[in-house]
């Protein structure tokens, strides 16, 4: 606790023009609060839980940038998808001198003793882009991140209004365990619940990485044939690699199957332009600026809600050249 109230007397918070954040949620656009450090510059820990797809690639790069124009002094460690290297890790920046911790963690559960090391250390731990078990403002500060429940409930309601509430569709799974793997199953599942003709017939997990997604599609088409008219991705890897194994199985994108996927990517708004991926559901890797801003209040001693959502849009054939260059 020492370490940020004397840090706060060294900082100098700027705010220009911010607008206010309404329950638990961020604007996605907003003037941001700079921070610039007279002295000792602030320091946090930043541990990704890996860089195995372009969203993470750009989720560490945009807290790089962030950090550097601030002048904010970030460590940053990969945890290869292990919670045991992402736990001592956090440790080593604790070791380090981390006045905050930020992390995205791998699973919903195994994160005790994160939050256990933060606490007997004084550190506030920001839990980034998914959730873990515990609850914000109590077992940390808060979490940062997109509502992944609602991106399933958007992909729903948007399949359904496309395939006129007939569809038989495949779900392509991230890693097993994930939070927003739970939350974007379930939002979907809830969404297509109630619509007669809409089902699931298949799934498989794919860990978000586009060559999976084409194995997983692959042994999915063996499997059932041309027995599907839609896919349902968690991410839009999966479904870029999904489209490859449809096209080399003779089966059109967006005309026998029509697909849909969460991200946002430049990726996937190319396949859009193109005419093969129907949507993609925003979900921005460029989350610093709301990250930074969260510590500079916390340090100016305001109240941080548990939970900040940010909001996000639906990319598809009617806005995806206007907005292309809003895509990672």
């Amino acid at each position: 606790m020492k370490k940020y109230i004397t840090l706060a007397l060294l900082v100098v918070i700027l705010f220009s023009s911010c607008s206010p954040v309404k329950d638990d949620q961020s604007p996605r656009t907003s003037e941001t609060a700079k921070v610039q450090v007279s002295d000792t510059r602030l320091i946090v820990g930043f541990s990704q839980m890996n860089h195995i797809n372009p969203w993470r690639v750009e989720e560490t790069n945009d807290m790089r940038r962030v950090a550097e124009e601030r002048g904010i002094h970030l460590l940053v460690a990969d945890a290869d998808s292990s919670i045991e290297k992402q736990t001592q890790d956090i440790r080593d920046f604790i070791a380090q001198g981390a006045q905050y911790i930020v992390c995205t963690p791998f699973t919903y559960d195994g994160y005790q003793e994160v939050v256990d090391i933060c606490k007997e250390a004084g550190v506030p731990l920001i839990m980034l882009d998914r959730e873990i078990a515990g609850t914000g403002g109590v077992d940390f500060l808060t979490f940062i991140g997109s509502d992944f429940y609602q991106e399933g409930v958007r992909a729903a309601k948007w399949l359904a209004e496309v395939m006129g509430n007939n569809a038989k569709i495949v779900e392509l799974h991230g890693n097993e365990g994930s939070s927003c793997g739970i939350d974007r199953a379930n939002g979907f599942h809830d969404g297509i619940r109630t619509i007669e003709g809409m089902e699931v017939v298949a799934f498989g997990y794919a860990d978000f990485e586009r060559i999976k997604g084409q194995d997983v599609m692959e042994d999915i088409i063996l499997s059932f044939g041309k027995e599907f008219n839609a896919v349902y991705a968690h991410n839009d890897e999966m479904a870029i690699g999904a489209i490859q194994a449809l096209k080399a199985a003779n089966i059109r994108p967006n005309t026998d199957v029509t697909i849909i996927s969460i991200d946002g990517s430049k990726d996937a708004l190319k396949s859009i332009i193109a005419g093969e991926l129907g949507a993609t559901i925003e979900c921005t890797p460029r989350l610093a600026k709301t990250v930074f801003d969260t510590i500079a209040d916390h340090l100016l001693g305001k109240e941080i809600p548990p939970k900040i959502i940010i909001e996000d849009r639906l990319f598809d054939s009617s806005n995806a050249i206007e907005l292309f260059d809003e895509g990672f």
